[in-house]
């Protein structure tokens, strides 16, 4: 087949993507000498804390993830995963080998127009369809861009490995490491994260139950009610900021020094802070425009601690978020929860930072340019993540909840950003950066990045420390505007008060239940009634939201009970459990108490 036909066929069978501005070779290269090995490298899941690559309990299922040894051939690489990554598209024996493994999943990368042509006429789309998808061109201009293009789907298959051809390890390794990069990013947004990040790390080992809220994030569901019920969402702030620069202010290290730039061009642009970059610029006497938060945990509430009401700085919050209570009068929510009470609220695309929360913000405001002060996502030291003072995070990050075998983890991530320069991040960031990367490229909207010790640069974000923004004459005119049409709602007060009632008696069942099972005498008696508990709570959320309430311990809970070695043994464990329950069921009532109050009051 002509290769010019074999490629518009693998395109219309949806197996060849290609990135914008390819060029297709006019004739294909010539034979090509050795075939795809495997590449070793050290891959970054080696810097996550391991535990998390096996964290199912009594499931027998092998590791998620794993650093395989530089011997590794195809066979003992499809012995561990099912999903092979070949770096440059040619027909070689390692190739066939993955080819005839039926349930393996194959990506292609090339960016060799000419090796593509005798690719495509070296391998018949029929083996190639439905089980492997070719990449071409640079990796930075696919639309959408690749991390869209690749699902959630192609990592169920397992981690990625790589595969090499020889002519691309000696003559194309930026290619390569790129490629590499970008898959193990993928995959650790994919598969690591909903393991290590806040709703499931304090939860291994993982057994099979409703996991819905966790514990932070319905107390602050019951703390908000009111907001819920007063308080407007984010529609009243589509394109009310129309052509304006949006300065987008993140808890980066170099906060301090760029508070100077930011008093000097606050009246020309709308200043953003992440709720983390708050105290930093009171404290410095720069009041930021508007107060942006995304994180549901807990530790958000120290963002806000000890400081005054703030009238003239509206919060644009999630709405299971900590909300601040009377430090923000104004407020605008995003984000649904129990859209029955209190109605649907618009959405903000976001990703593992808040930082990514304020650009689909500015966004959302309609500003035509952004520029980014302290959003570096990164350290200049291996050694701890480093933050503005004042920051809730000045003395560092809390410590992370891996699993206690893994002392010594998870390990700051070597990388270089765009400009050259070397930095240290995690992985959390290192898929923000990534995620923000995407969203500014494939917005349009330009960005300014004021930090060259930064992760966000690349197509699309200019780098300039001192950019002045252009003088805007209406800015001040609208936010005046947008303060006198704020409209607080009013909901259906009595239809809320009867659902928060409902919630409340199904606590105190909760509290009643538990009392009278914690009350048996020990043995055999105690253990039955409260597996049936168990099991009904696992079936109900409440067995998930006890694992991040106050200092709950999942690992030594399962080893009682579910490893105990006698009735004692299991019957501590399940008693451990019980205790928390009945005290976390207590909070709730407290919290639902004040809130049925608060309703009533109006306050």
């Amino acid at each position: 087949m002509d290769h010019a036909v074999a490629i518009a066929v693998l395109r219309e069978l949806g197996i060849l993507f290609e990135s914008a501005h390819t060029v297709h070779a006019e004739a294909p290269s010539a034979d090509l000498a050795g075939d795809h090995a495997f590449h070793s490298h050290t891959p970054m899941w080696a810097f996550e804390a391991p535990g998390y690559s096996q964290p199912f309990y009594g499931s027998g299922k092998g590791r998620i993830y794993e650093t395989l040894p530089p011997d590794t051939t195809m066979p003992a690489a499809l012995g561990h995963t099912r999903f092979i990554v070949f770096v440059g598209a040619a027909d070689t024996a390692a190739l066939r080998q993955a080819l005839a493994v039926r349930d393996a999943f194959l990506l292609i990368f090339e960016s060799d127009a000419a090796r593509l042509a005798r690719f495509a006429q070296d391998v018949s789309p029929v083996q190639l369809a439905k089980r492997a998808i070719i990449l071409h061109g640079d990796l930075q201009a696919f639309e959408p861009p690749l991390s869209s293009v690749l699902s959630k789907q192609a990592f169920q298959h397992g981690f990625p490995v790589f595969f090499a051809l020889p002519e691309v390890v000696r003559s194309q390794r930026v290619y390569l490491e790129q490629v590499e990069a970008l898959l193990e990013t993928m995959f650790y947004r994919h598969c690591i994260y909903p393991l290590s990040g806040q709703s499931h790390n304090r939860g291994l080992p993982l057994r099979p139950m409703l996991r819905s809220l966790f514990f932070d994030q319905q107390l602050h569901s019951y703390e908000n009610v009111l907001d819920y019920t007063t308080q407007p969402d984010i529609s009243a702030l589509r394109k009310a900021f129309l052509g304006e620069t949006a300065i987008l202010v993140a808890a980066g290290p170099d906060l301090a020094a760029k508070i100077e730039y930011l008093r000097q061009q606050r009246d020309n642009a709308l200043v953003l802070a992440v709720n983390n970059a708050l105290k930093p610029m009171l404290a410095a006497g720069v009041r930021p425009h508007f107060v942006v938060v995304n994180d549901t945990s807990g530790l958000t509430a120290k963002s806000w601690e000890g400081l005054p009401p703030l009238p003239d700085i509206p919060l644009v919050a999630h709405c299971l978020s900590n909300l601040g209570g009377a430090v923000f009068p104004a407020k605008f929510l995003f984000g649904n929860y129990r859209p029955e009470l209190f109605g649907t609220r618009p959405g903000l695309r976001l990703h593992g930072s808040v930082i990514t929360t304020a650009f689909s913000l500015a966004r959302h405001m309609g500003c035509a340019r952004c520029v980014l002060v302290g959003a570096q996502l990164a350290s200049a030291t291996g050694k701890v993540m480093e933050y503005a003072k004042n920051s809730i995070h000045e003395a560092g990050p809390p410590p992370h909840q891996a699993p206690s075998s893994d002392f010594g983890h998870p390990q700051l991530f070597p990388v270089t950003n765009a400009l050259g320069v070397r930095l240290h991040t995690n992985l959390n960031f290192l898929d923000a950066s990534l995620w923000l990367m995407d969203e500014i490229r494939t917005s349009g909207v330009p960005c300014v990045n004021t930090t060259m010790e930064s992760l966000v640069h690349g197509p699309g974000v200019e780098y300039d420390p001192n950019y002045q923004v252009p003088p805007s004459a209406h800015l001040a005119q609208r936010r005046a505007r947008l303060a006198a049409r704020r409209q607080p709602t009013d909901r259906d007060r009595q239809g809320i008060r009867e659902a928060m009632g409902a919630d409340l008696g199904a606590w105190h069942s909760v509290v009643v239940g538990v009392r009278e099972i914690l009350e048996l005498p020990p043995g055999q008696d105690f253990l039955t009634p409260a597996f049936a508990l168990l099991t009904q709570f696992d079936q109900s959320n409440i067995s998930y939201l006890v694992q991040r309430f106050e200092d709950f311990d999942n690992p030594h809970f399962h080893r009682q009970v579910f490893e105990g070695r006698d009735v004692a043994e299991r019957e501590a464990g399940m008693r451990y459990y019980l205790e928390y329950v009945l005290r976390m069921a207590g909070v709730f009532v407290a919290e639902i108490q004040r809130c049925i109050q608060s309703l009533e009051n109006g306050r």
